[in-house]
Protein backbone atom coordinates (compact mmCIF):
# COMPACT_ATOMS: atom_id res chain seq x y z
CA UNK A 1 0.00 0.00 0.00
CA UNK A 2 1.56 3.07 -1.05
CA UNK A 3 2.44 5.48 1.90
CA UNK A 4 0.55 8.75 2.42
CA UNK A 5 2.22 11.89 1.37
CA UNK A 6 1.56 15.43 2.71
CA UNK A 7 -0.95 17.49 0.82
CA UNK A 8 0.55 19.84 -1.50
CA UNK A 9 -2.27 22.47 -0.83
CA UNK A 10 -1.20 25.43 1.21
CA UNK A 11 -2.64 25.92 4.78
CA UNK A 12 -5.06 28.81 5.28
CA UNK A 13 -5.34 30.84 8.58
CA UNK A 14 -8.71 32.56 9.11
CA UNK A 15 -8.44 35.97 10.76
CA UNK A 16 -11.71 37.37 12.20
CA UNK A 17 -12.95 40.65 10.85
CA UNK A 18 -12.58 43.19 13.65
CA UNK A 19 -15.13 45.42 12.07
CA UNK A 20 -17.84 42.84 12.00
CA UNK A 21 -20.32 42.74 14.92
CA UNK A 22 -19.59 40.23 17.61
CA UNK A 23 -22.16 37.70 18.60
CA UNK A 24 -23.25 36.62 22.15
CA UNK A 25 -21.07 39.35 23.68
CA UNK A 26 -22.76 42.18 25.85
CA UNK A 27 -21.45 45.63 25.33
CA UNK A 28 -20.41 47.54 28.60
CA UNK A 29 -21.88 50.95 29.36
CA UNK A 30 -21.03 53.12 32.46
CA UNK A 31 -23.99 53.22 35.02
CA UNK A 32 -25.71 56.57 35.67
CA UNK A 33 -27.00 57.52 39.23
CA UNK A 34 -30.72 57.10 39.67
CA UNK A 35 -32.94 60.14 40.46
CA UNK A 36 -34.28 58.77 43.78
CA UNK A 37 -30.79 58.13 45.03
CA UNK A 38 -29.88 61.73 44.36
CA UNK A 39 -32.99 63.02 46.15
CA UNK A 40 -32.39 60.83 49.21
CA UNK A 41 -28.82 62.03 49.38
CA UNK A 42 -29.95 65.67 49.32
CA UNK A 43 -32.56 65.05 52.04
CA UNK A 44 -30.03 63.29 54.23
CA UNK A 45 -27.65 66.20 53.84
CA UNK A 46 -30.37 68.69 54.78
CA UNK A 47 -31.26 66.61 57.88
CA UNK A 48 -27.66 66.66 59.04
CA UNK A 49 -27.46 70.43 58.55
CA UNK A 50 -30.74 70.94 60.49
CA UNK A 51 -29.49 68.80 63.37
CA UNK A 52 -26.29 70.81 63.58
CA UNK A 53 -28.22 74.12 63.61
CA UNK A 54 -30.67 72.96 66.29
CA UNK A 55 -27.88 71.57 68.43
CA UNK A 56 -26.09 74.87 68.19
CA UNK A 57 -29.20 76.86 69.08
CA UNK A 58 -29.87 74.71 72.15
CA UNK A 59 -26.49 75.69 73.50
CA UNK A 60 -27.23 79.41 73.13
CA UNK A 61 -28.66 81.01 76.29
CA UNK A 62 -31.17 83.70 75.37
CA UNK A 63 -31.27 86.49 77.96
CA UNK A 64 -34.76 88.07 78.13
CA UNK A 65 -34.68 91.84 77.80
CA UNK A 66 -38.16 92.47 79.24
CA UNK A 67 -39.92 91.50 82.44
CA UNK A 68 -42.57 89.64 80.49
CA UNK A 69 -39.89 87.64 78.71
CA UNK A 70 -38.15 86.87 81.99
CA UNK A 71 -41.34 85.67 83.68
CA UNK A 72 -42.34 83.57 80.69
CA UNK A 73 -38.95 81.88 80.33
CA UNK A 74 -37.93 81.34 83.95
CA UNK A 75 -37.47 77.75 85.11
CA UNK A 76 -39.72 77.88 88.17
CA UNK A 77 -38.86 74.35 89.22
CA UNK A 78 -35.50 75.80 90.21
CA UNK A 79 -37.03 78.85 91.89
CA UNK A 80 -39.33 76.79 94.17
CA UNK A 81 -36.73 74.02 94.64
CA UNK A 82 -39.22 71.43 93.38
CA UNK A 83 -38.84 67.90 94.73
CA UNK A 84 -40.21 65.72 91.90
CA UNK A 85 -40.61 62.69 94.17
CA UNK A 86 -43.04 64.43 96.53
CA UNK A 87 -44.20 67.59 94.75
CA UNK A 88 -46.02 68.53 91.58
CA UNK A 89 -45.96 71.99 90.05
CA UNK A 90 -49.05 73.31 88.28
CA UNK A 91 -49.18 75.34 85.10
CA UNK A 92 -47.70 78.82 85.44
CA UNK A 93 -50.30 81.58 85.06
CA UNK A 94 -49.54 85.14 84.03
CA UNK A 95 -51.56 87.35 86.39
CA UNK A 96 -50.79 90.98 85.61
CA UNK A 97 -54.32 91.90 86.73
CA UNK A 98 -53.37 91.16 90.33
CA UNK A 99 -50.66 93.79 90.77
CA UNK A 100 -51.98 96.78 88.91
CA UNK A 101 -51.06 95.62 85.41
CA UNK A 102 -47.41 94.89 86.12
CA UNK A 103 -46.08 91.52 84.84
CA UNK A 104 -46.57 88.74 87.38
CA UNK A 105 -46.59 84.94 87.38
CA UNK A 106 -48.62 82.67 89.68
CA UNK A 107 -46.94 79.36 90.54
CA UNK A 108 -48.54 76.58 92.60
CA UNK A 109 -46.96 73.44 94.04
CA UNK A 110 -49.00 70.53 95.39
CA UNK A 111 -47.31 68.48 98.08
CA UNK A 112 -47.69 64.74 98.43
CA UNK A 113 -48.47 64.82 102.15
CA UNK A 114 -51.64 63.46 103.75
CA UNK A 115 -53.34 66.88 103.61
CA UNK A 116 -52.44 67.52 99.95
CA UNK A 117 -51.14 70.90 101.05
CA UNK A 118 -50.58 73.70 98.57
CA UNK A 119 -47.70 76.17 98.19
CA UNK A 120 -48.45 79.45 96.42
CA UNK A 121 -45.92 81.85 94.89
CA UNK A 122 -46.35 85.05 92.89
CA UNK A 123 -43.27 86.32 91.08
CA UNK A 124 -42.80 89.78 89.66
CA UNK A 125 -40.07 91.75 87.95
CA UNK A 126 -38.90 95.35 88.01
CA UNK A 127 -36.44 96.78 85.53
CA UNK A 128 -33.51 98.38 87.35
CA UNK A 129 -30.60 99.92 85.41
CA UNK A 130 -30.64 97.36 82.62
CA UNK A 131 -31.11 94.51 85.14
CA UNK A 132 -34.23 92.37 85.48
CA UNK A 133 -34.36 90.94 89.00
CA UNK A 134 -36.99 88.31 89.74
CA UNK A 135 -38.95 89.19 92.90
CA UNK A 136 -41.22 87.13 95.15
CA UNK A 137 -44.34 89.28 95.57
CA UNK A 138 -46.36 86.77 97.58
CA UNK A 139 -45.76 83.38 99.18
CA UNK A 140 -47.82 81.05 101.34
CA UNK A 141 -46.91 77.43 101.92
CA UNK A 142 -48.47 74.34 103.46
CA UNK A 143 -52.17 75.20 103.02
CA UNK A 144 -54.18 72.01 103.79
CA UNK A 145 -56.24 71.09 100.72
CA UNK A 146 -55.46 74.59 99.51
CA UNK A 147 -57.02 76.44 96.59
CA UNK A 148 -56.14 79.66 94.80
CA UNK A 149 -58.03 81.78 92.27
CA UNK A 150 -58.32 85.28 90.85
CA UNK A 151 -61.67 86.87 91.67
CA UNK A 152 -63.81 88.94 89.34
CA UNK A 153 -62.58 91.96 91.29
CA UNK A 154 -58.95 91.13 90.41
CA UNK A 155 -58.06 90.03 93.92
CA UNK A 156 -56.17 86.94 95.01
CA UNK A 157 -58.42 84.46 96.85
CA UNK A 158 -56.84 81.64 98.84
CA UNK A 159 -58.68 78.82 100.57
CA UNK A 160 -57.65 76.11 102.97
CA UNK A 161 -59.37 73.45 105.04
CA UNK A 162 -60.03 74.49 108.64
CA UNK A 163 -58.38 71.58 110.42
CA UNK A 164 -59.43 72.89 113.85
CA UNK A 165 -63.18 72.47 113.43
CA UNK A 166 -64.80 70.21 115.99
CA UNK A 167 -66.93 67.28 114.90
CA UNK A 168 -70.03 69.19 116.03
CA UNK A 169 -69.05 72.25 114.02
CA UNK A 170 -68.52 70.14 110.90
CA UNK A 171 -72.09 68.86 111.23
CA UNK A 172 -73.62 72.31 111.80
CA UNK A 173 -71.72 74.19 109.10
CA UNK A 174 -72.11 74.11 105.35
CA UNK A 175 -69.31 72.44 103.33
CA UNK A 176 -68.04 75.82 102.12
CA UNK A 177 -67.82 77.12 105.69
CA UNK A 178 -65.41 74.33 106.57
CA UNK A 179 -62.77 76.21 104.58
CA UNK A 180 -61.04 79.43 105.54
CA UNK A 181 -60.92 81.92 102.68
CA UNK A 182 -58.58 84.90 102.65
CA UNK A 183 -58.56 87.63 100.05
CA UNK A 184 -55.57 89.80 99.11
CA UNK A 185 -55.46 93.06 97.21
CA UNK A 186 -52.48 94.88 95.69
CA UNK A 187 -51.84 98.12 97.57
CA UNK A 188 -48.77 100.39 97.48
CA UNK A 189 -46.52 97.71 96.05
CA UNK A 190 -47.52 94.81 98.31
CA UNK A 191 -50.35 92.33 98.77
CA UNK A 192 -52.50 93.15 101.81
CA UNK A 193 -55.40 91.16 103.20
CA UNK A 194 -58.72 92.60 102.05
CA UNK A 195 -62.02 92.47 103.90
CA UNK A 196 -65.06 91.27 101.98
CA UNK A 197 -67.91 93.47 103.29
CA UNK A 198 -70.42 90.67 103.88
CA UNK A 199 -71.33 90.00 107.52
CA UNK A 200 -74.04 87.45 106.77
CA UNK A 201 -74.93 84.83 105.53
CA UNK A 202 -71.23 84.26 104.72
CA UNK A 203 -68.04 86.19 105.40
CA UNK A 204 -65.94 85.61 102.26
CA UNK A 205 -66.15 86.39 98.56
CA UNK A 206 -65.63 82.74 97.61
CA UNK A 207 -68.61 81.62 99.67
CA UNK A 208 -70.77 84.46 98.35
CA UNK A 209 -69.95 83.63 94.74
CA UNK A 210 -70.65 79.94 95.40
CA UNK A 211 -74.09 80.77 96.86
CA UNK A 212 -74.86 82.97 93.87
CA UNK A 213 -73.86 80.15 91.54
CA UNK A 214 -76.29 77.82 93.30
CA UNK A 215 -79.13 80.26 92.69
CA UNK A 216 -78.13 80.72 89.06
CA UNK A 217 -78.29 76.93 88.70
CA UNK A 218 -81.91 76.86 89.88
CA UNK A 219 -81.68 76.38 93.65
CA UNK A 220 -83.87 78.42 96.00
CA UNK A 221 -82.12 80.18 98.87
CA UNK A 222 -83.57 82.53 101.50
CA UNK A 223 -81.02 85.22 100.72
CA UNK A 224 -82.93 86.30 97.63
CA UNK A 225 -85.10 88.60 99.79
CA UNK A 226 -83.59 91.39 101.92
CA UNK A 227 -86.19 91.19 104.71
CA UNK A 228 -85.91 87.42 105.02
CA UNK A 229 -82.10 87.67 105.06
CA UNK A 230 -82.09 90.28 107.84
CA UNK A 231 -84.62 88.38 109.97
CA UNK A 232 -82.68 85.14 109.66
CA UNK A 233 -79.49 86.92 110.69
CA UNK A 234 -81.24 88.19 113.84
CA UNK A 235 -82.11 84.60 114.76
CA UNK A 236 -78.66 83.18 113.99
CA UNK A 237 -76.40 85.93 115.39
CA UNK A 238 -78.52 88.05 117.77
CA UNK A 239 -80.34 84.96 119.06
CA UNK A 240 -83.73 86.63 118.72
CA UNK A 241 -86.39 83.98 119.24
CA UNK A 242 -88.76 85.11 116.50
CA UNK A 243 -89.34 87.72 113.83
CA UNK A 244 -91.53 90.69 114.58
CA UNK A 245 -94.51 91.71 112.46
CA UNK A 246 -93.13 95.25 112.75
CA UNK A 247 -90.03 94.33 110.72
CA UNK A 248 -90.06 96.25 107.47
CA UNK A 249 -88.06 97.26 104.40
CA UNK A 250 -87.25 100.95 104.66
CA UNK A 251 -85.97 101.31 101.10
CA UNK A 252 -84.66 99.22 98.22
CA UNK A 253 -83.16 100.58 94.98
CA UNK A 254 -82.33 97.14 93.57
CA UNK A 255 -78.69 97.27 94.67
CA UNK A 256 -78.87 98.44 98.29
CA UNK A 257 -81.67 97.92 100.78
CA UNK A 258 -82.32 98.96 104.37
CA UNK A 259 -84.40 96.86 106.73
CA UNK A 260 -85.67 97.80 110.18
CA UNK A 261 -85.82 95.00 112.74
CA UNK A 262 -87.80 95.31 115.95
CA UNK A 263 -87.67 93.32 119.15
CA UNK A 264 -90.19 93.83 121.93
CA UNK A 265 -88.56 92.30 125.00
CA UNK A 266 -86.28 94.00 125.60
CA UNK A 267 -87.08 96.85 123.26
CA UNK A 268 -84.49 96.95 120.53
CA UNK A 269 -84.48 98.54 117.09
CA UNK A 270 -81.78 97.73 114.54
CA UNK A 271 -81.24 99.09 111.05
CA UNK A 272 -79.71 96.51 108.70
CA UNK A 273 -77.98 97.45 105.43
CA UNK A 274 -77.95 94.81 102.68
CA UNK A 275 -76.26 94.84 99.28
CA UNK A 276 -76.15 92.67 96.19
CA UNK A 277 -72.41 92.18 96.33
CA UNK A 278 -72.01 89.54 93.64
CA UNK A 279 -74.74 90.03 91.04
CA UNK A 280 -76.73 93.23 90.49
CA UNK A 281 -79.93 91.92 88.95
CA UNK A 282 -83.22 90.41 90.11
CA UNK A 283 -81.46 87.08 90.76
CA UNK A 284 -78.71 88.62 92.83
CA UNK A 285 -78.44 87.51 96.45
CA UNK A 286 -78.54 89.95 99.36
CA UNK A 287 -75.71 90.16 101.88
CA UNK A 288 -75.73 92.06 105.17
CA UNK A 289 -73.02 94.73 105.21
CA UNK A 290 -74.01 96.65 108.37
CA UNK A 291 -76.27 96.36 111.41
CA UNK A 292 -76.57 99.04 114.07
CA UNK A 293 -78.83 100.89 116.45
CA UNK A 294 -78.80 104.68 116.62
CA UNK A 295 -76.51 106.36 119.14
CA UNK A 296 -73.95 103.59 119.64
CA UNK A 297 -70.35 104.07 118.46
CA UNK A 298 -67.32 101.79 118.41
CA UNK A 299 -63.93 103.51 118.32
CA UNK A 300 -61.83 100.38 118.62
CA UNK A 301 -61.65 98.03 116.82
CA UNK A 302 -62.67 99.71 113.59
CA UNK A 303 -64.42 97.95 110.73
CA UNK A 304 -61.97 95.76 108.81
CA UNK A 305 -59.23 96.01 111.43
CA UNK A 306 -57.04 93.06 112.42
CA UNK A 307 -57.30 92.26 116.13
CA UNK A 308 -55.17 90.05 118.36
CA UNK A 309 -55.90 88.67 121.81
CA UNK A 310 -56.18 90.53 124.11
CA UNK A 311 -58.24 92.86 121.92
CA UNK A 312 -59.23 96.29 123.19
CA UNK A 313 -62.87 97.28 122.81
CA UNK A 314 -63.92 100.84 123.50
CA UNK A 315 -66.52 103.36 122.43
CA UNK A 316 -69.41 105.50 123.53
CA UNK A 317 -73.17 105.67 123.57
CA UNK A 318 -74.24 102.51 125.36
CA UNK A 319 -76.61 102.36 128.32
CA UNK A 320 -74.98 103.44 131.55
CA UNK A 321 -77.34 101.32 133.67
CA UNK A 322 -77.60 98.34 131.34
CA UNK A 323 -75.40 95.34 130.61
CA UNK A 324 -72.99 95.70 127.71
CA UNK A 325 -71.38 92.57 126.32
CA UNK A 326 -69.20 91.61 123.37
CA UNK A 327 -69.33 88.43 121.26
CA UNK A 328 -66.69 87.32 118.74
CA UNK A 329 -67.64 85.13 115.77
CA UNK A 330 -65.19 83.15 113.64
CA UNK A 331 -65.38 82.55 109.88
CA UNK A 332 -68.14 79.94 110.37
CA UNK A 333 -70.26 82.53 112.27
CA UNK A 334 -69.76 80.46 115.42
CA UNK A 335 -69.21 82.35 118.69
CA UNK A 336 -65.68 82.00 120.03
CA UNK A 337 -65.20 81.03 123.65
CA UNK A 338 -63.77 84.01 125.56
CA UNK A 339 -61.23 83.48 128.30
CA UNK A 340 -62.57 86.38 130.36
CA UNK A 341 -65.90 87.97 131.26
CA UNK A 342 -67.36 89.52 128.07
CA UNK A 343 -69.17 92.21 130.08
CA UNK A 344 -67.82 95.72 129.46
CA UNK A 345 -67.56 98.31 132.25
CA UNK A 346 -69.51 101.46 131.37
CA UNK A 347 -69.22 104.88 133.04
CA UNK A 348 -72.03 107.32 133.72
CA UNK A 349 -71.62 109.00 130.33
CA UNK A 350 -72.08 105.75 128.42
CA UNK A 351 -68.40 105.36 127.55
CA UNK A 352 -67.14 101.78 127.70
CA UNK A 353 -63.79 100.06 127.50
CA UNK A 354 -62.51 96.54 128.01
CA UNK A 355 -60.27 93.73 126.76
CA UNK A 356 -61.17 90.43 125.18
CA UNK A 357 -59.02 87.35 125.67
CA UNK A 358 -59.65 84.54 123.23
CA UNK A 359 -57.99 81.56 121.55
CA UNK A 360 -57.81 81.64 117.77
CA UNK A 361 -56.54 78.52 116.01
CA UNK A 362 -56.97 79.94 112.51
CA UNK A 363 -55.04 83.16 112.18
CA UNK A 364 -56.05 85.92 109.75
CA UNK A 365 -59.55 84.51 109.39
CA UNK A 366 -62.62 86.70 108.81
CA UNK A 367 -64.58 87.39 111.97
CA UNK A 368 -67.32 89.53 113.50
CA UNK A 369 -67.62 91.66 116.63
CA UNK A 370 -71.12 91.98 118.10
CA UNK A 371 -71.66 94.62 120.78
CA UNK A 372 -75.00 94.60 122.66
CA UNK A 373 -76.23 96.85 125.44
CA UNK A 374 -79.39 95.53 127.12
CA UNK A 375 -81.45 97.70 129.53
CA UNK A 376 -82.25 96.36 132.99
CA UNK A 377 -85.47 94.45 133.54
CA UNK A 378 -88.46 96.75 133.80
CA UNK A 379 -86.67 99.68 132.16
CA UNK A 380 -88.37 101.65 129.39
CA UNK A 381 -85.05 102.34 127.69
CA UNK A 382 -84.32 100.84 124.29
CA UNK A 383 -81.40 98.51 123.92
CA UNK A 384 -78.54 99.04 121.49
CA UNK A 385 -76.60 96.81 119.11
CA UNK A 386 -73.67 97.06 116.70
CA UNK A 387 -72.15 94.43 114.37
CA UNK A 388 -68.86 94.94 112.47
CA UNK A 389 -66.39 92.90 110.42
CA UNK A 390 -62.79 92.26 111.58
CA UNK A 391 -59.85 89.97 110.87
CA UNK A 392 -59.01 87.64 113.76
CA UNK A 393 -55.31 87.10 114.40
Amino acid sequence: MPGRTKSSEPSVTIIPNKTAPTTNVERWHPKRPRLLTVLFSILALLAVVHFIVVAHQSEVVVTPNTCVGLLQNTDYTQQVHLQPQTQEMGAVQMVAQLDGGQPAALVTVTNGDTQHSLDIYIYGCTSQQHALPLNVLFMQRGLPEGTVSVSGSNTLVIGQLDTNLTAQAEVLTQPLQQNIYREYRWSHGVFVQAVFPSLYPVTSRSEAEALQQQVDNGQTLPWSDPLATAEQMAKDLFKWPASSPQDSVLDNNGTTAHVQLMQQNPTLQVTVTLERLVQNNNKGLWFVTAATSSGIALAQPQTGAAITSPATVQGTGVLADGQSTVTLFDHTLTALALLNNPTLPVDSSGAYTGSLFYTNNAHNQPGLVLLQSIPPVGSTEAGQLLLIKVILN
